[in-house]
């Protein structure tokens, strides 16, 4: 019998893993992430709402959230802001990457454009309406022309959400002033108006009015917004809740302060305890600064 000699398997040479490239906009000289059909948003990728007459992008099923596409919320209970990363939002958990920090030094606001947030340069953009100054909110305009801004979470409320789906009688928390004993409102720089918030100034020539609407005071155009009169028949009263003022029936709290039956303005407390709080805070400050200059003084002369 013929012996069949079987010749040794070769070994196969194992061939370098492919790096796996990046996707890229096919269009010539484009490196941006493709969106659809190959090509990015810029050069056609982008899918328009089939809905006649709507220019917006589509989200889900063809159309735009304007027309009936979902936008996920965050799993957080009582919250309504989109998620962005793990069914949170940043808020509540969402990692953010550095790119969506603004690259300023020591400034932790979110990267609008060109990798800066809107007070160190990024653009902001204007409502699309002719001759409108103000920012755009959603859909390209702003809320004076017919952006759509979130209703309060809670049944029954009709009031603008401020923060976590809900407005301030709700359970919205409002940033108050970093002053030491402060609780009025901040309005920028992390103060309030009393401790140095700069406040816009109207645009006409020598006025000092603080700007109302489209950069001018009252007096120089700015519409205001009319207050709602109380419902009762015969009565000009301004309404404070519930479409009646406080004589028909509106509920008011009271200052926290006890055995005060006074309305509460801020902070929880009356007018007069207010004062009295604010008296009291200026004389704890100029003591502890006398104190100060007399450890200072005794100290030189030792």
């Amino acid at each position: 019998f013929a012996v069949i000699m079987e010749k040794p398997a070769k070994a196969r040479k194992k061939k370098a893993a492919d790096t796996p490239k990046k996707k890229v906009c096919k269009s010539e000289g484009c490196e941006k992430k493709p969106v659809r059909k190959g090509v990015c948003s810029d050069h056609g990728g982008k899918q328009n709402c089939k809905s006649e007459g709507c220019d917006n992008v589509a989200k889900e099923a063809g159309v735009c959230r304007k027309h009936g596409a979902k936008a996920k919320t965050c799993s957080q209970e009582g919250c309504a802001n989109v998620v962005r990363q793990g069914g949170k939002c940043v808020r509540h958990g969402a990692r953010v990457t550095a790119s969506m920090i603004c690259s300023a030094e020591d400034c932790t606001s979110r990267a609008q454009k060109g990798g800066v947030c809107r007070k160190h340069g990024a653009p902001a953009r204007h409502c699309k309406v002719d001759g409108c100054t103000f920012h755009a909110q959603n859909r390209g305009v702003c809320f004076r022309h017919g952006a759509e801004q979130k209703r309060c979470s809670s049944e029954g409320c009709t009031n603008f959400a401020i923060n976590g789906g809900v407005c301030r009688r709700h359970g919205a928390t409002l940033k108050e002033c970093s002053t030491d004993g402060c609780t009025n409102r901040a309005e920028n720089g992390g103060v309030c108006r009393k401790h140095g918030a700069q406040v816009k100034v109207c645009s006409a020539d020598d006025c000092s009015n603080q700007a109302r609407r489209g950069g001018v005071c009252e007096k120089h155009g700015a519409t205001v917004r009319k207050r709602k009169i109380c419902t009762m028949e015969g009565c000009t009263t301004r309404a404070v809740n519930g479409g009646v003022c406080i004589k028909h029936g509106a509920k008011v709290k009271q200052c926290k302060k006890e055995n005060c039956n006074n309305n509460a303005l801020k902070g929880g407390v009356c007018y007069r305890h207010r004062e009295h709080n604010e008296s009291e805070a200026a004389r704890e400050s100029s003591a502890s600064a006398s104190a100060s200059t007399t450890s200072n003084a005794t100290a030189v002369q030792v």
